[in-house]
């Protein structure tokens, strides 16, 4: 017997932070997360699987473009004439509504919002129980594993969740122990709505397949599905790549000599040494900042050399299957002297204002959505924030002692 546990396929994802590219590869970009899902299609035909598993969030919103509606039942018809058997559960972000216009192929098992089971039977007359099931709301608090059934007299029995393992009192997506998990003695648990690929347990396997196409730089890294296969009376699983563009970083170190120039075609022969296979968005990370020239770093740090660099990314971009979208200069660990600005002052003030209290303060309202919540209160968030003032003040401070010499000049 052989599967695929595939999710969070997101059809329809707005790409973010883009919104510099060229046109082509704007829509190169656009068509990932569906050229990702034809890949999966195309490897589970080709595997001769016998089934799929997707486990919900097929699509980014509960309301779908017409598009996306005709291409996944393409794509699921593709598995349907292969004599492939899918297994559907809708998730938070295209959790089933009332009104829900969204037709299917004939062969194509839906979980409703009641946890069922479906029973198959494989060619090789294996036999297998699946259960799960789809959200009705975009939040699902209550803990569903009582309601999946004990395990029962098939081959293989497997639950589908597409959830979060519980974070104290704040729960909002079908909250789980791993221990609840493993105790429901089930073969497998494929596990959808955590976008980075992971296993919570190996046996049984207890597996997020993450999103099939990373959507934003905190995405970064492979993304695909599971290709799972039993060998006796396991399962053992095996991660495939599926992505069409990777979020990605390259780090480079800068001196007094460089210039924008130089760094240009630094970055060019870097990514050419990198060859990747897969198109890359990068985040170019610079070291050594406490060297360059105040306008150096100037330029830097308010975009205008990304801009002459996007220049030669255009012509360059298709050959090195990359694009640097973004540029971030990372804080020197040496001591600064602030020509105009007391050390002691700055670290007195970087404590008492760089706090999550004030970050939550300043973005007011925001604070009500939850990914953006999420985002501000993460430490990196603040630490980022403290890290781009650092790299300002630092060119203040250059641009300062430059105007002091030619004074006193």
């Amino acid at each position: 017997m052989k599967f695929i546990h595939a999710a969070d396929l997101h059809l329809d994802s707005p790409f973010e932070g883009l919104q510099r590219l060229p046109k082509a590869l704007w829509q190169q970009i656009h068509q990932a997360p569906f050229n990702a899902t034809k890949k999966m299609v195309t490897d589970a035909i080709e595997q001769k699987v016998d089934f799929v598993l997707l486990v919900g969030d097929l699509f980014d919103r509960e309301t779908q473009s017409v598009q996306a509606q005709v291409f996944l039942n393409e794509q699921l018809q593709r598995l349907c004439d292969a004599d492939i058997a899918v297994f559907v559960s809708f998730g938070n972000h295209d959790y089933l509504t009332g009104d829900q216009q969204l037709t299917l192929p004939e062969g194509v098992s839906v979980f409703g919002s009641d946890v069922t089971t479906k029973q198959l039977t494989t060619a090789d007359h294996t036999r297998v129980a699946i259960s799960g099931f789809s959200y009705a709301d975009r939040w699902l608090a209550e803990d569903v594993i009582p309601q999946f059934p004990k395990r029962g007299t098939a081959d293989f029995q497997i639950g589908m969740l597409h959830g979060a393992v519980k974070q104290g009192d704040d729960n909002h997506y079908a909250p789980f122990t791993v221990s609840e998990l493993t105790g429901t003695h089930y073969d497998y648990w494929a596990l959808g709505h955590i976008h980075k690929p992971s296993v919570l347990a190996e046996q049984p396997p207890v597996i997020y397949a993450g999103t099939i196409q990373g959507r934003h730089k905190l995405e970064a890294g492979q993304h695909g599905y599971q290709l799972v296969s039993s060998r006796g009376q396991r399962l053992t699983r095996q991660f495939v790549p599926a992505d069409q563009v990777r979020w990605s970083s390259l780090t480079l170190t800068v001196d007094e000599d460089t210039t924008d120039a130089s760094l240009i075609n630094a970055v060019q022969t870097a990514l050419t040494q990198r060859q990747s296979t897969v198109f890359e968005l990068i985040e170019l990370r610079l070291n050594g900042i406490e060297k360059l020239s105040a306008s150096m770093l100037s330029r830097l740090n308010d975009g205008t050399w990304l801009e002459r660099l996007d220049q030669t990314q255009k012509k360059t971009y298709s050959k090195a299957q990359a694009w640097i979208y973004e540029v971030n200069v990372q804080p020197t660990d040496q001591p600064v002297q602030y020509a105009q600005l007391d050390a002691a002052y700055w670290q007195r003030a970087q404590a008492s204002v760089f706090t999550p209290d004030n970050v939550e303060l300043t973005a007011g309202k925001l604070m009500q959505y939850p990914f953006i919540a999420e985002h501000l209160r993460d430490p990196k968030t603040t630490a980022n924030l403290t890290d781009r003032a650092k790299n300002e003040l630092l060119a203040q401070s250059r641009l300062e002692e430059e105007n002091d010499a030619d004074h006193n000049d």
